[in-house]
């Protein structure tokens, strides 16, 4: 079989795969790309997939091993330094190992929005560890809202804003404590997502666009409570 052949086939198999994710099942979709792992074990595309499956799982230790091999394929790809810091950020003591690679990736894809989101979690995480200095929390607090600002000014520069960015802005939004302005951006990321095209509609972002939503507006209802 000729090399080109060997490609075109490969990329079948991801966009079937990816088709299959896209539809909402996890699991199988996972099985399935780790068949495929064991008889094209340098197929970077594929395991990065694996990895957005690892994230829904939340099989973060499998995660990681699978991001080590996908940096290792190709050190100067983004997605791979960005799924080994989530892999890590949420074990203790493992932050700083996390906001190193959240760092690279964005030293490769610098505008990333998913990126700079990830790693404004991670130092508000940082944040809100009690065993940190004031002085040191503090600057945390300071790097997680420079990320989350730039997220909101790079996605709002945007000509065509798609779902998923509306879906990223509305969490930052909800992150910084700007509850209307989350609740808009949600309401924005459904009719974006009903609008796409078929390909490209992930049920998996759709889900977590409902979920946020219905969190956004039974946060509001209870800030309503509170000053009541």
């Amino acid at each position: 079989m000729s090399k080109e052949k060997k490609e075109v086939m490969k990329g079948e198999t991801y966009n079937t795969l990816k088709a299959l994710y896209y539809s909402g099942k996890v699991k199988p979709s996972l099985n399935k790309i780790i068949i495929e792992l064991e008889n094209d074990s340098e197929n970077l595309e594929l395991y990065l997939l694996a990895c957005q499956c690892l994230v829904r799982t939340k099989n973060f230790d499998d995660m990681s091993k699978y991001a080590d091999v996908s940096i290792k394929l190709d050190p100067k790809f983004s997605g791979g330094y960005y799924y080994k810091g989530v892999a890590v950020q949420h074990k203790k003591g493992k932050e700083q190992e996390a906001l190193k690679n959240f760092n690279e990736a964005l030293t490769l894809d610098p505008d990333n929005t998913t990126y700079l989101k990830s790693k404004a979690t991670t130092h508000l995480l940082l944040f809100t560890d009690y065993h940190l200095p004031l002085s040191f929390a503090e600057k945390h607090r300071v790097k997680a809202e420079e990320s989350l600002l730039k997220v909101i000014e790079l996605i709002e520069q945007k000509e065509n804003p798609d779902y998923k960015d509306f879906l990223t802005i509305g969490e930052v939004s909800t992150m910084l404590s700007r509850n209307l302005d989350a609740k808009k951006y949600f309401i924005k990321a459904v009719n974006a997502f009903n609008i796409a095209d078929k390909s490209i509609q992930d049920m998996n972002l759709y889900k977590d666009i409902i979920k946020a939503q219905k969190a956004c507006i039974k946060l509001m209802d209870k800030v309503v409570e509170d000053y009541q």
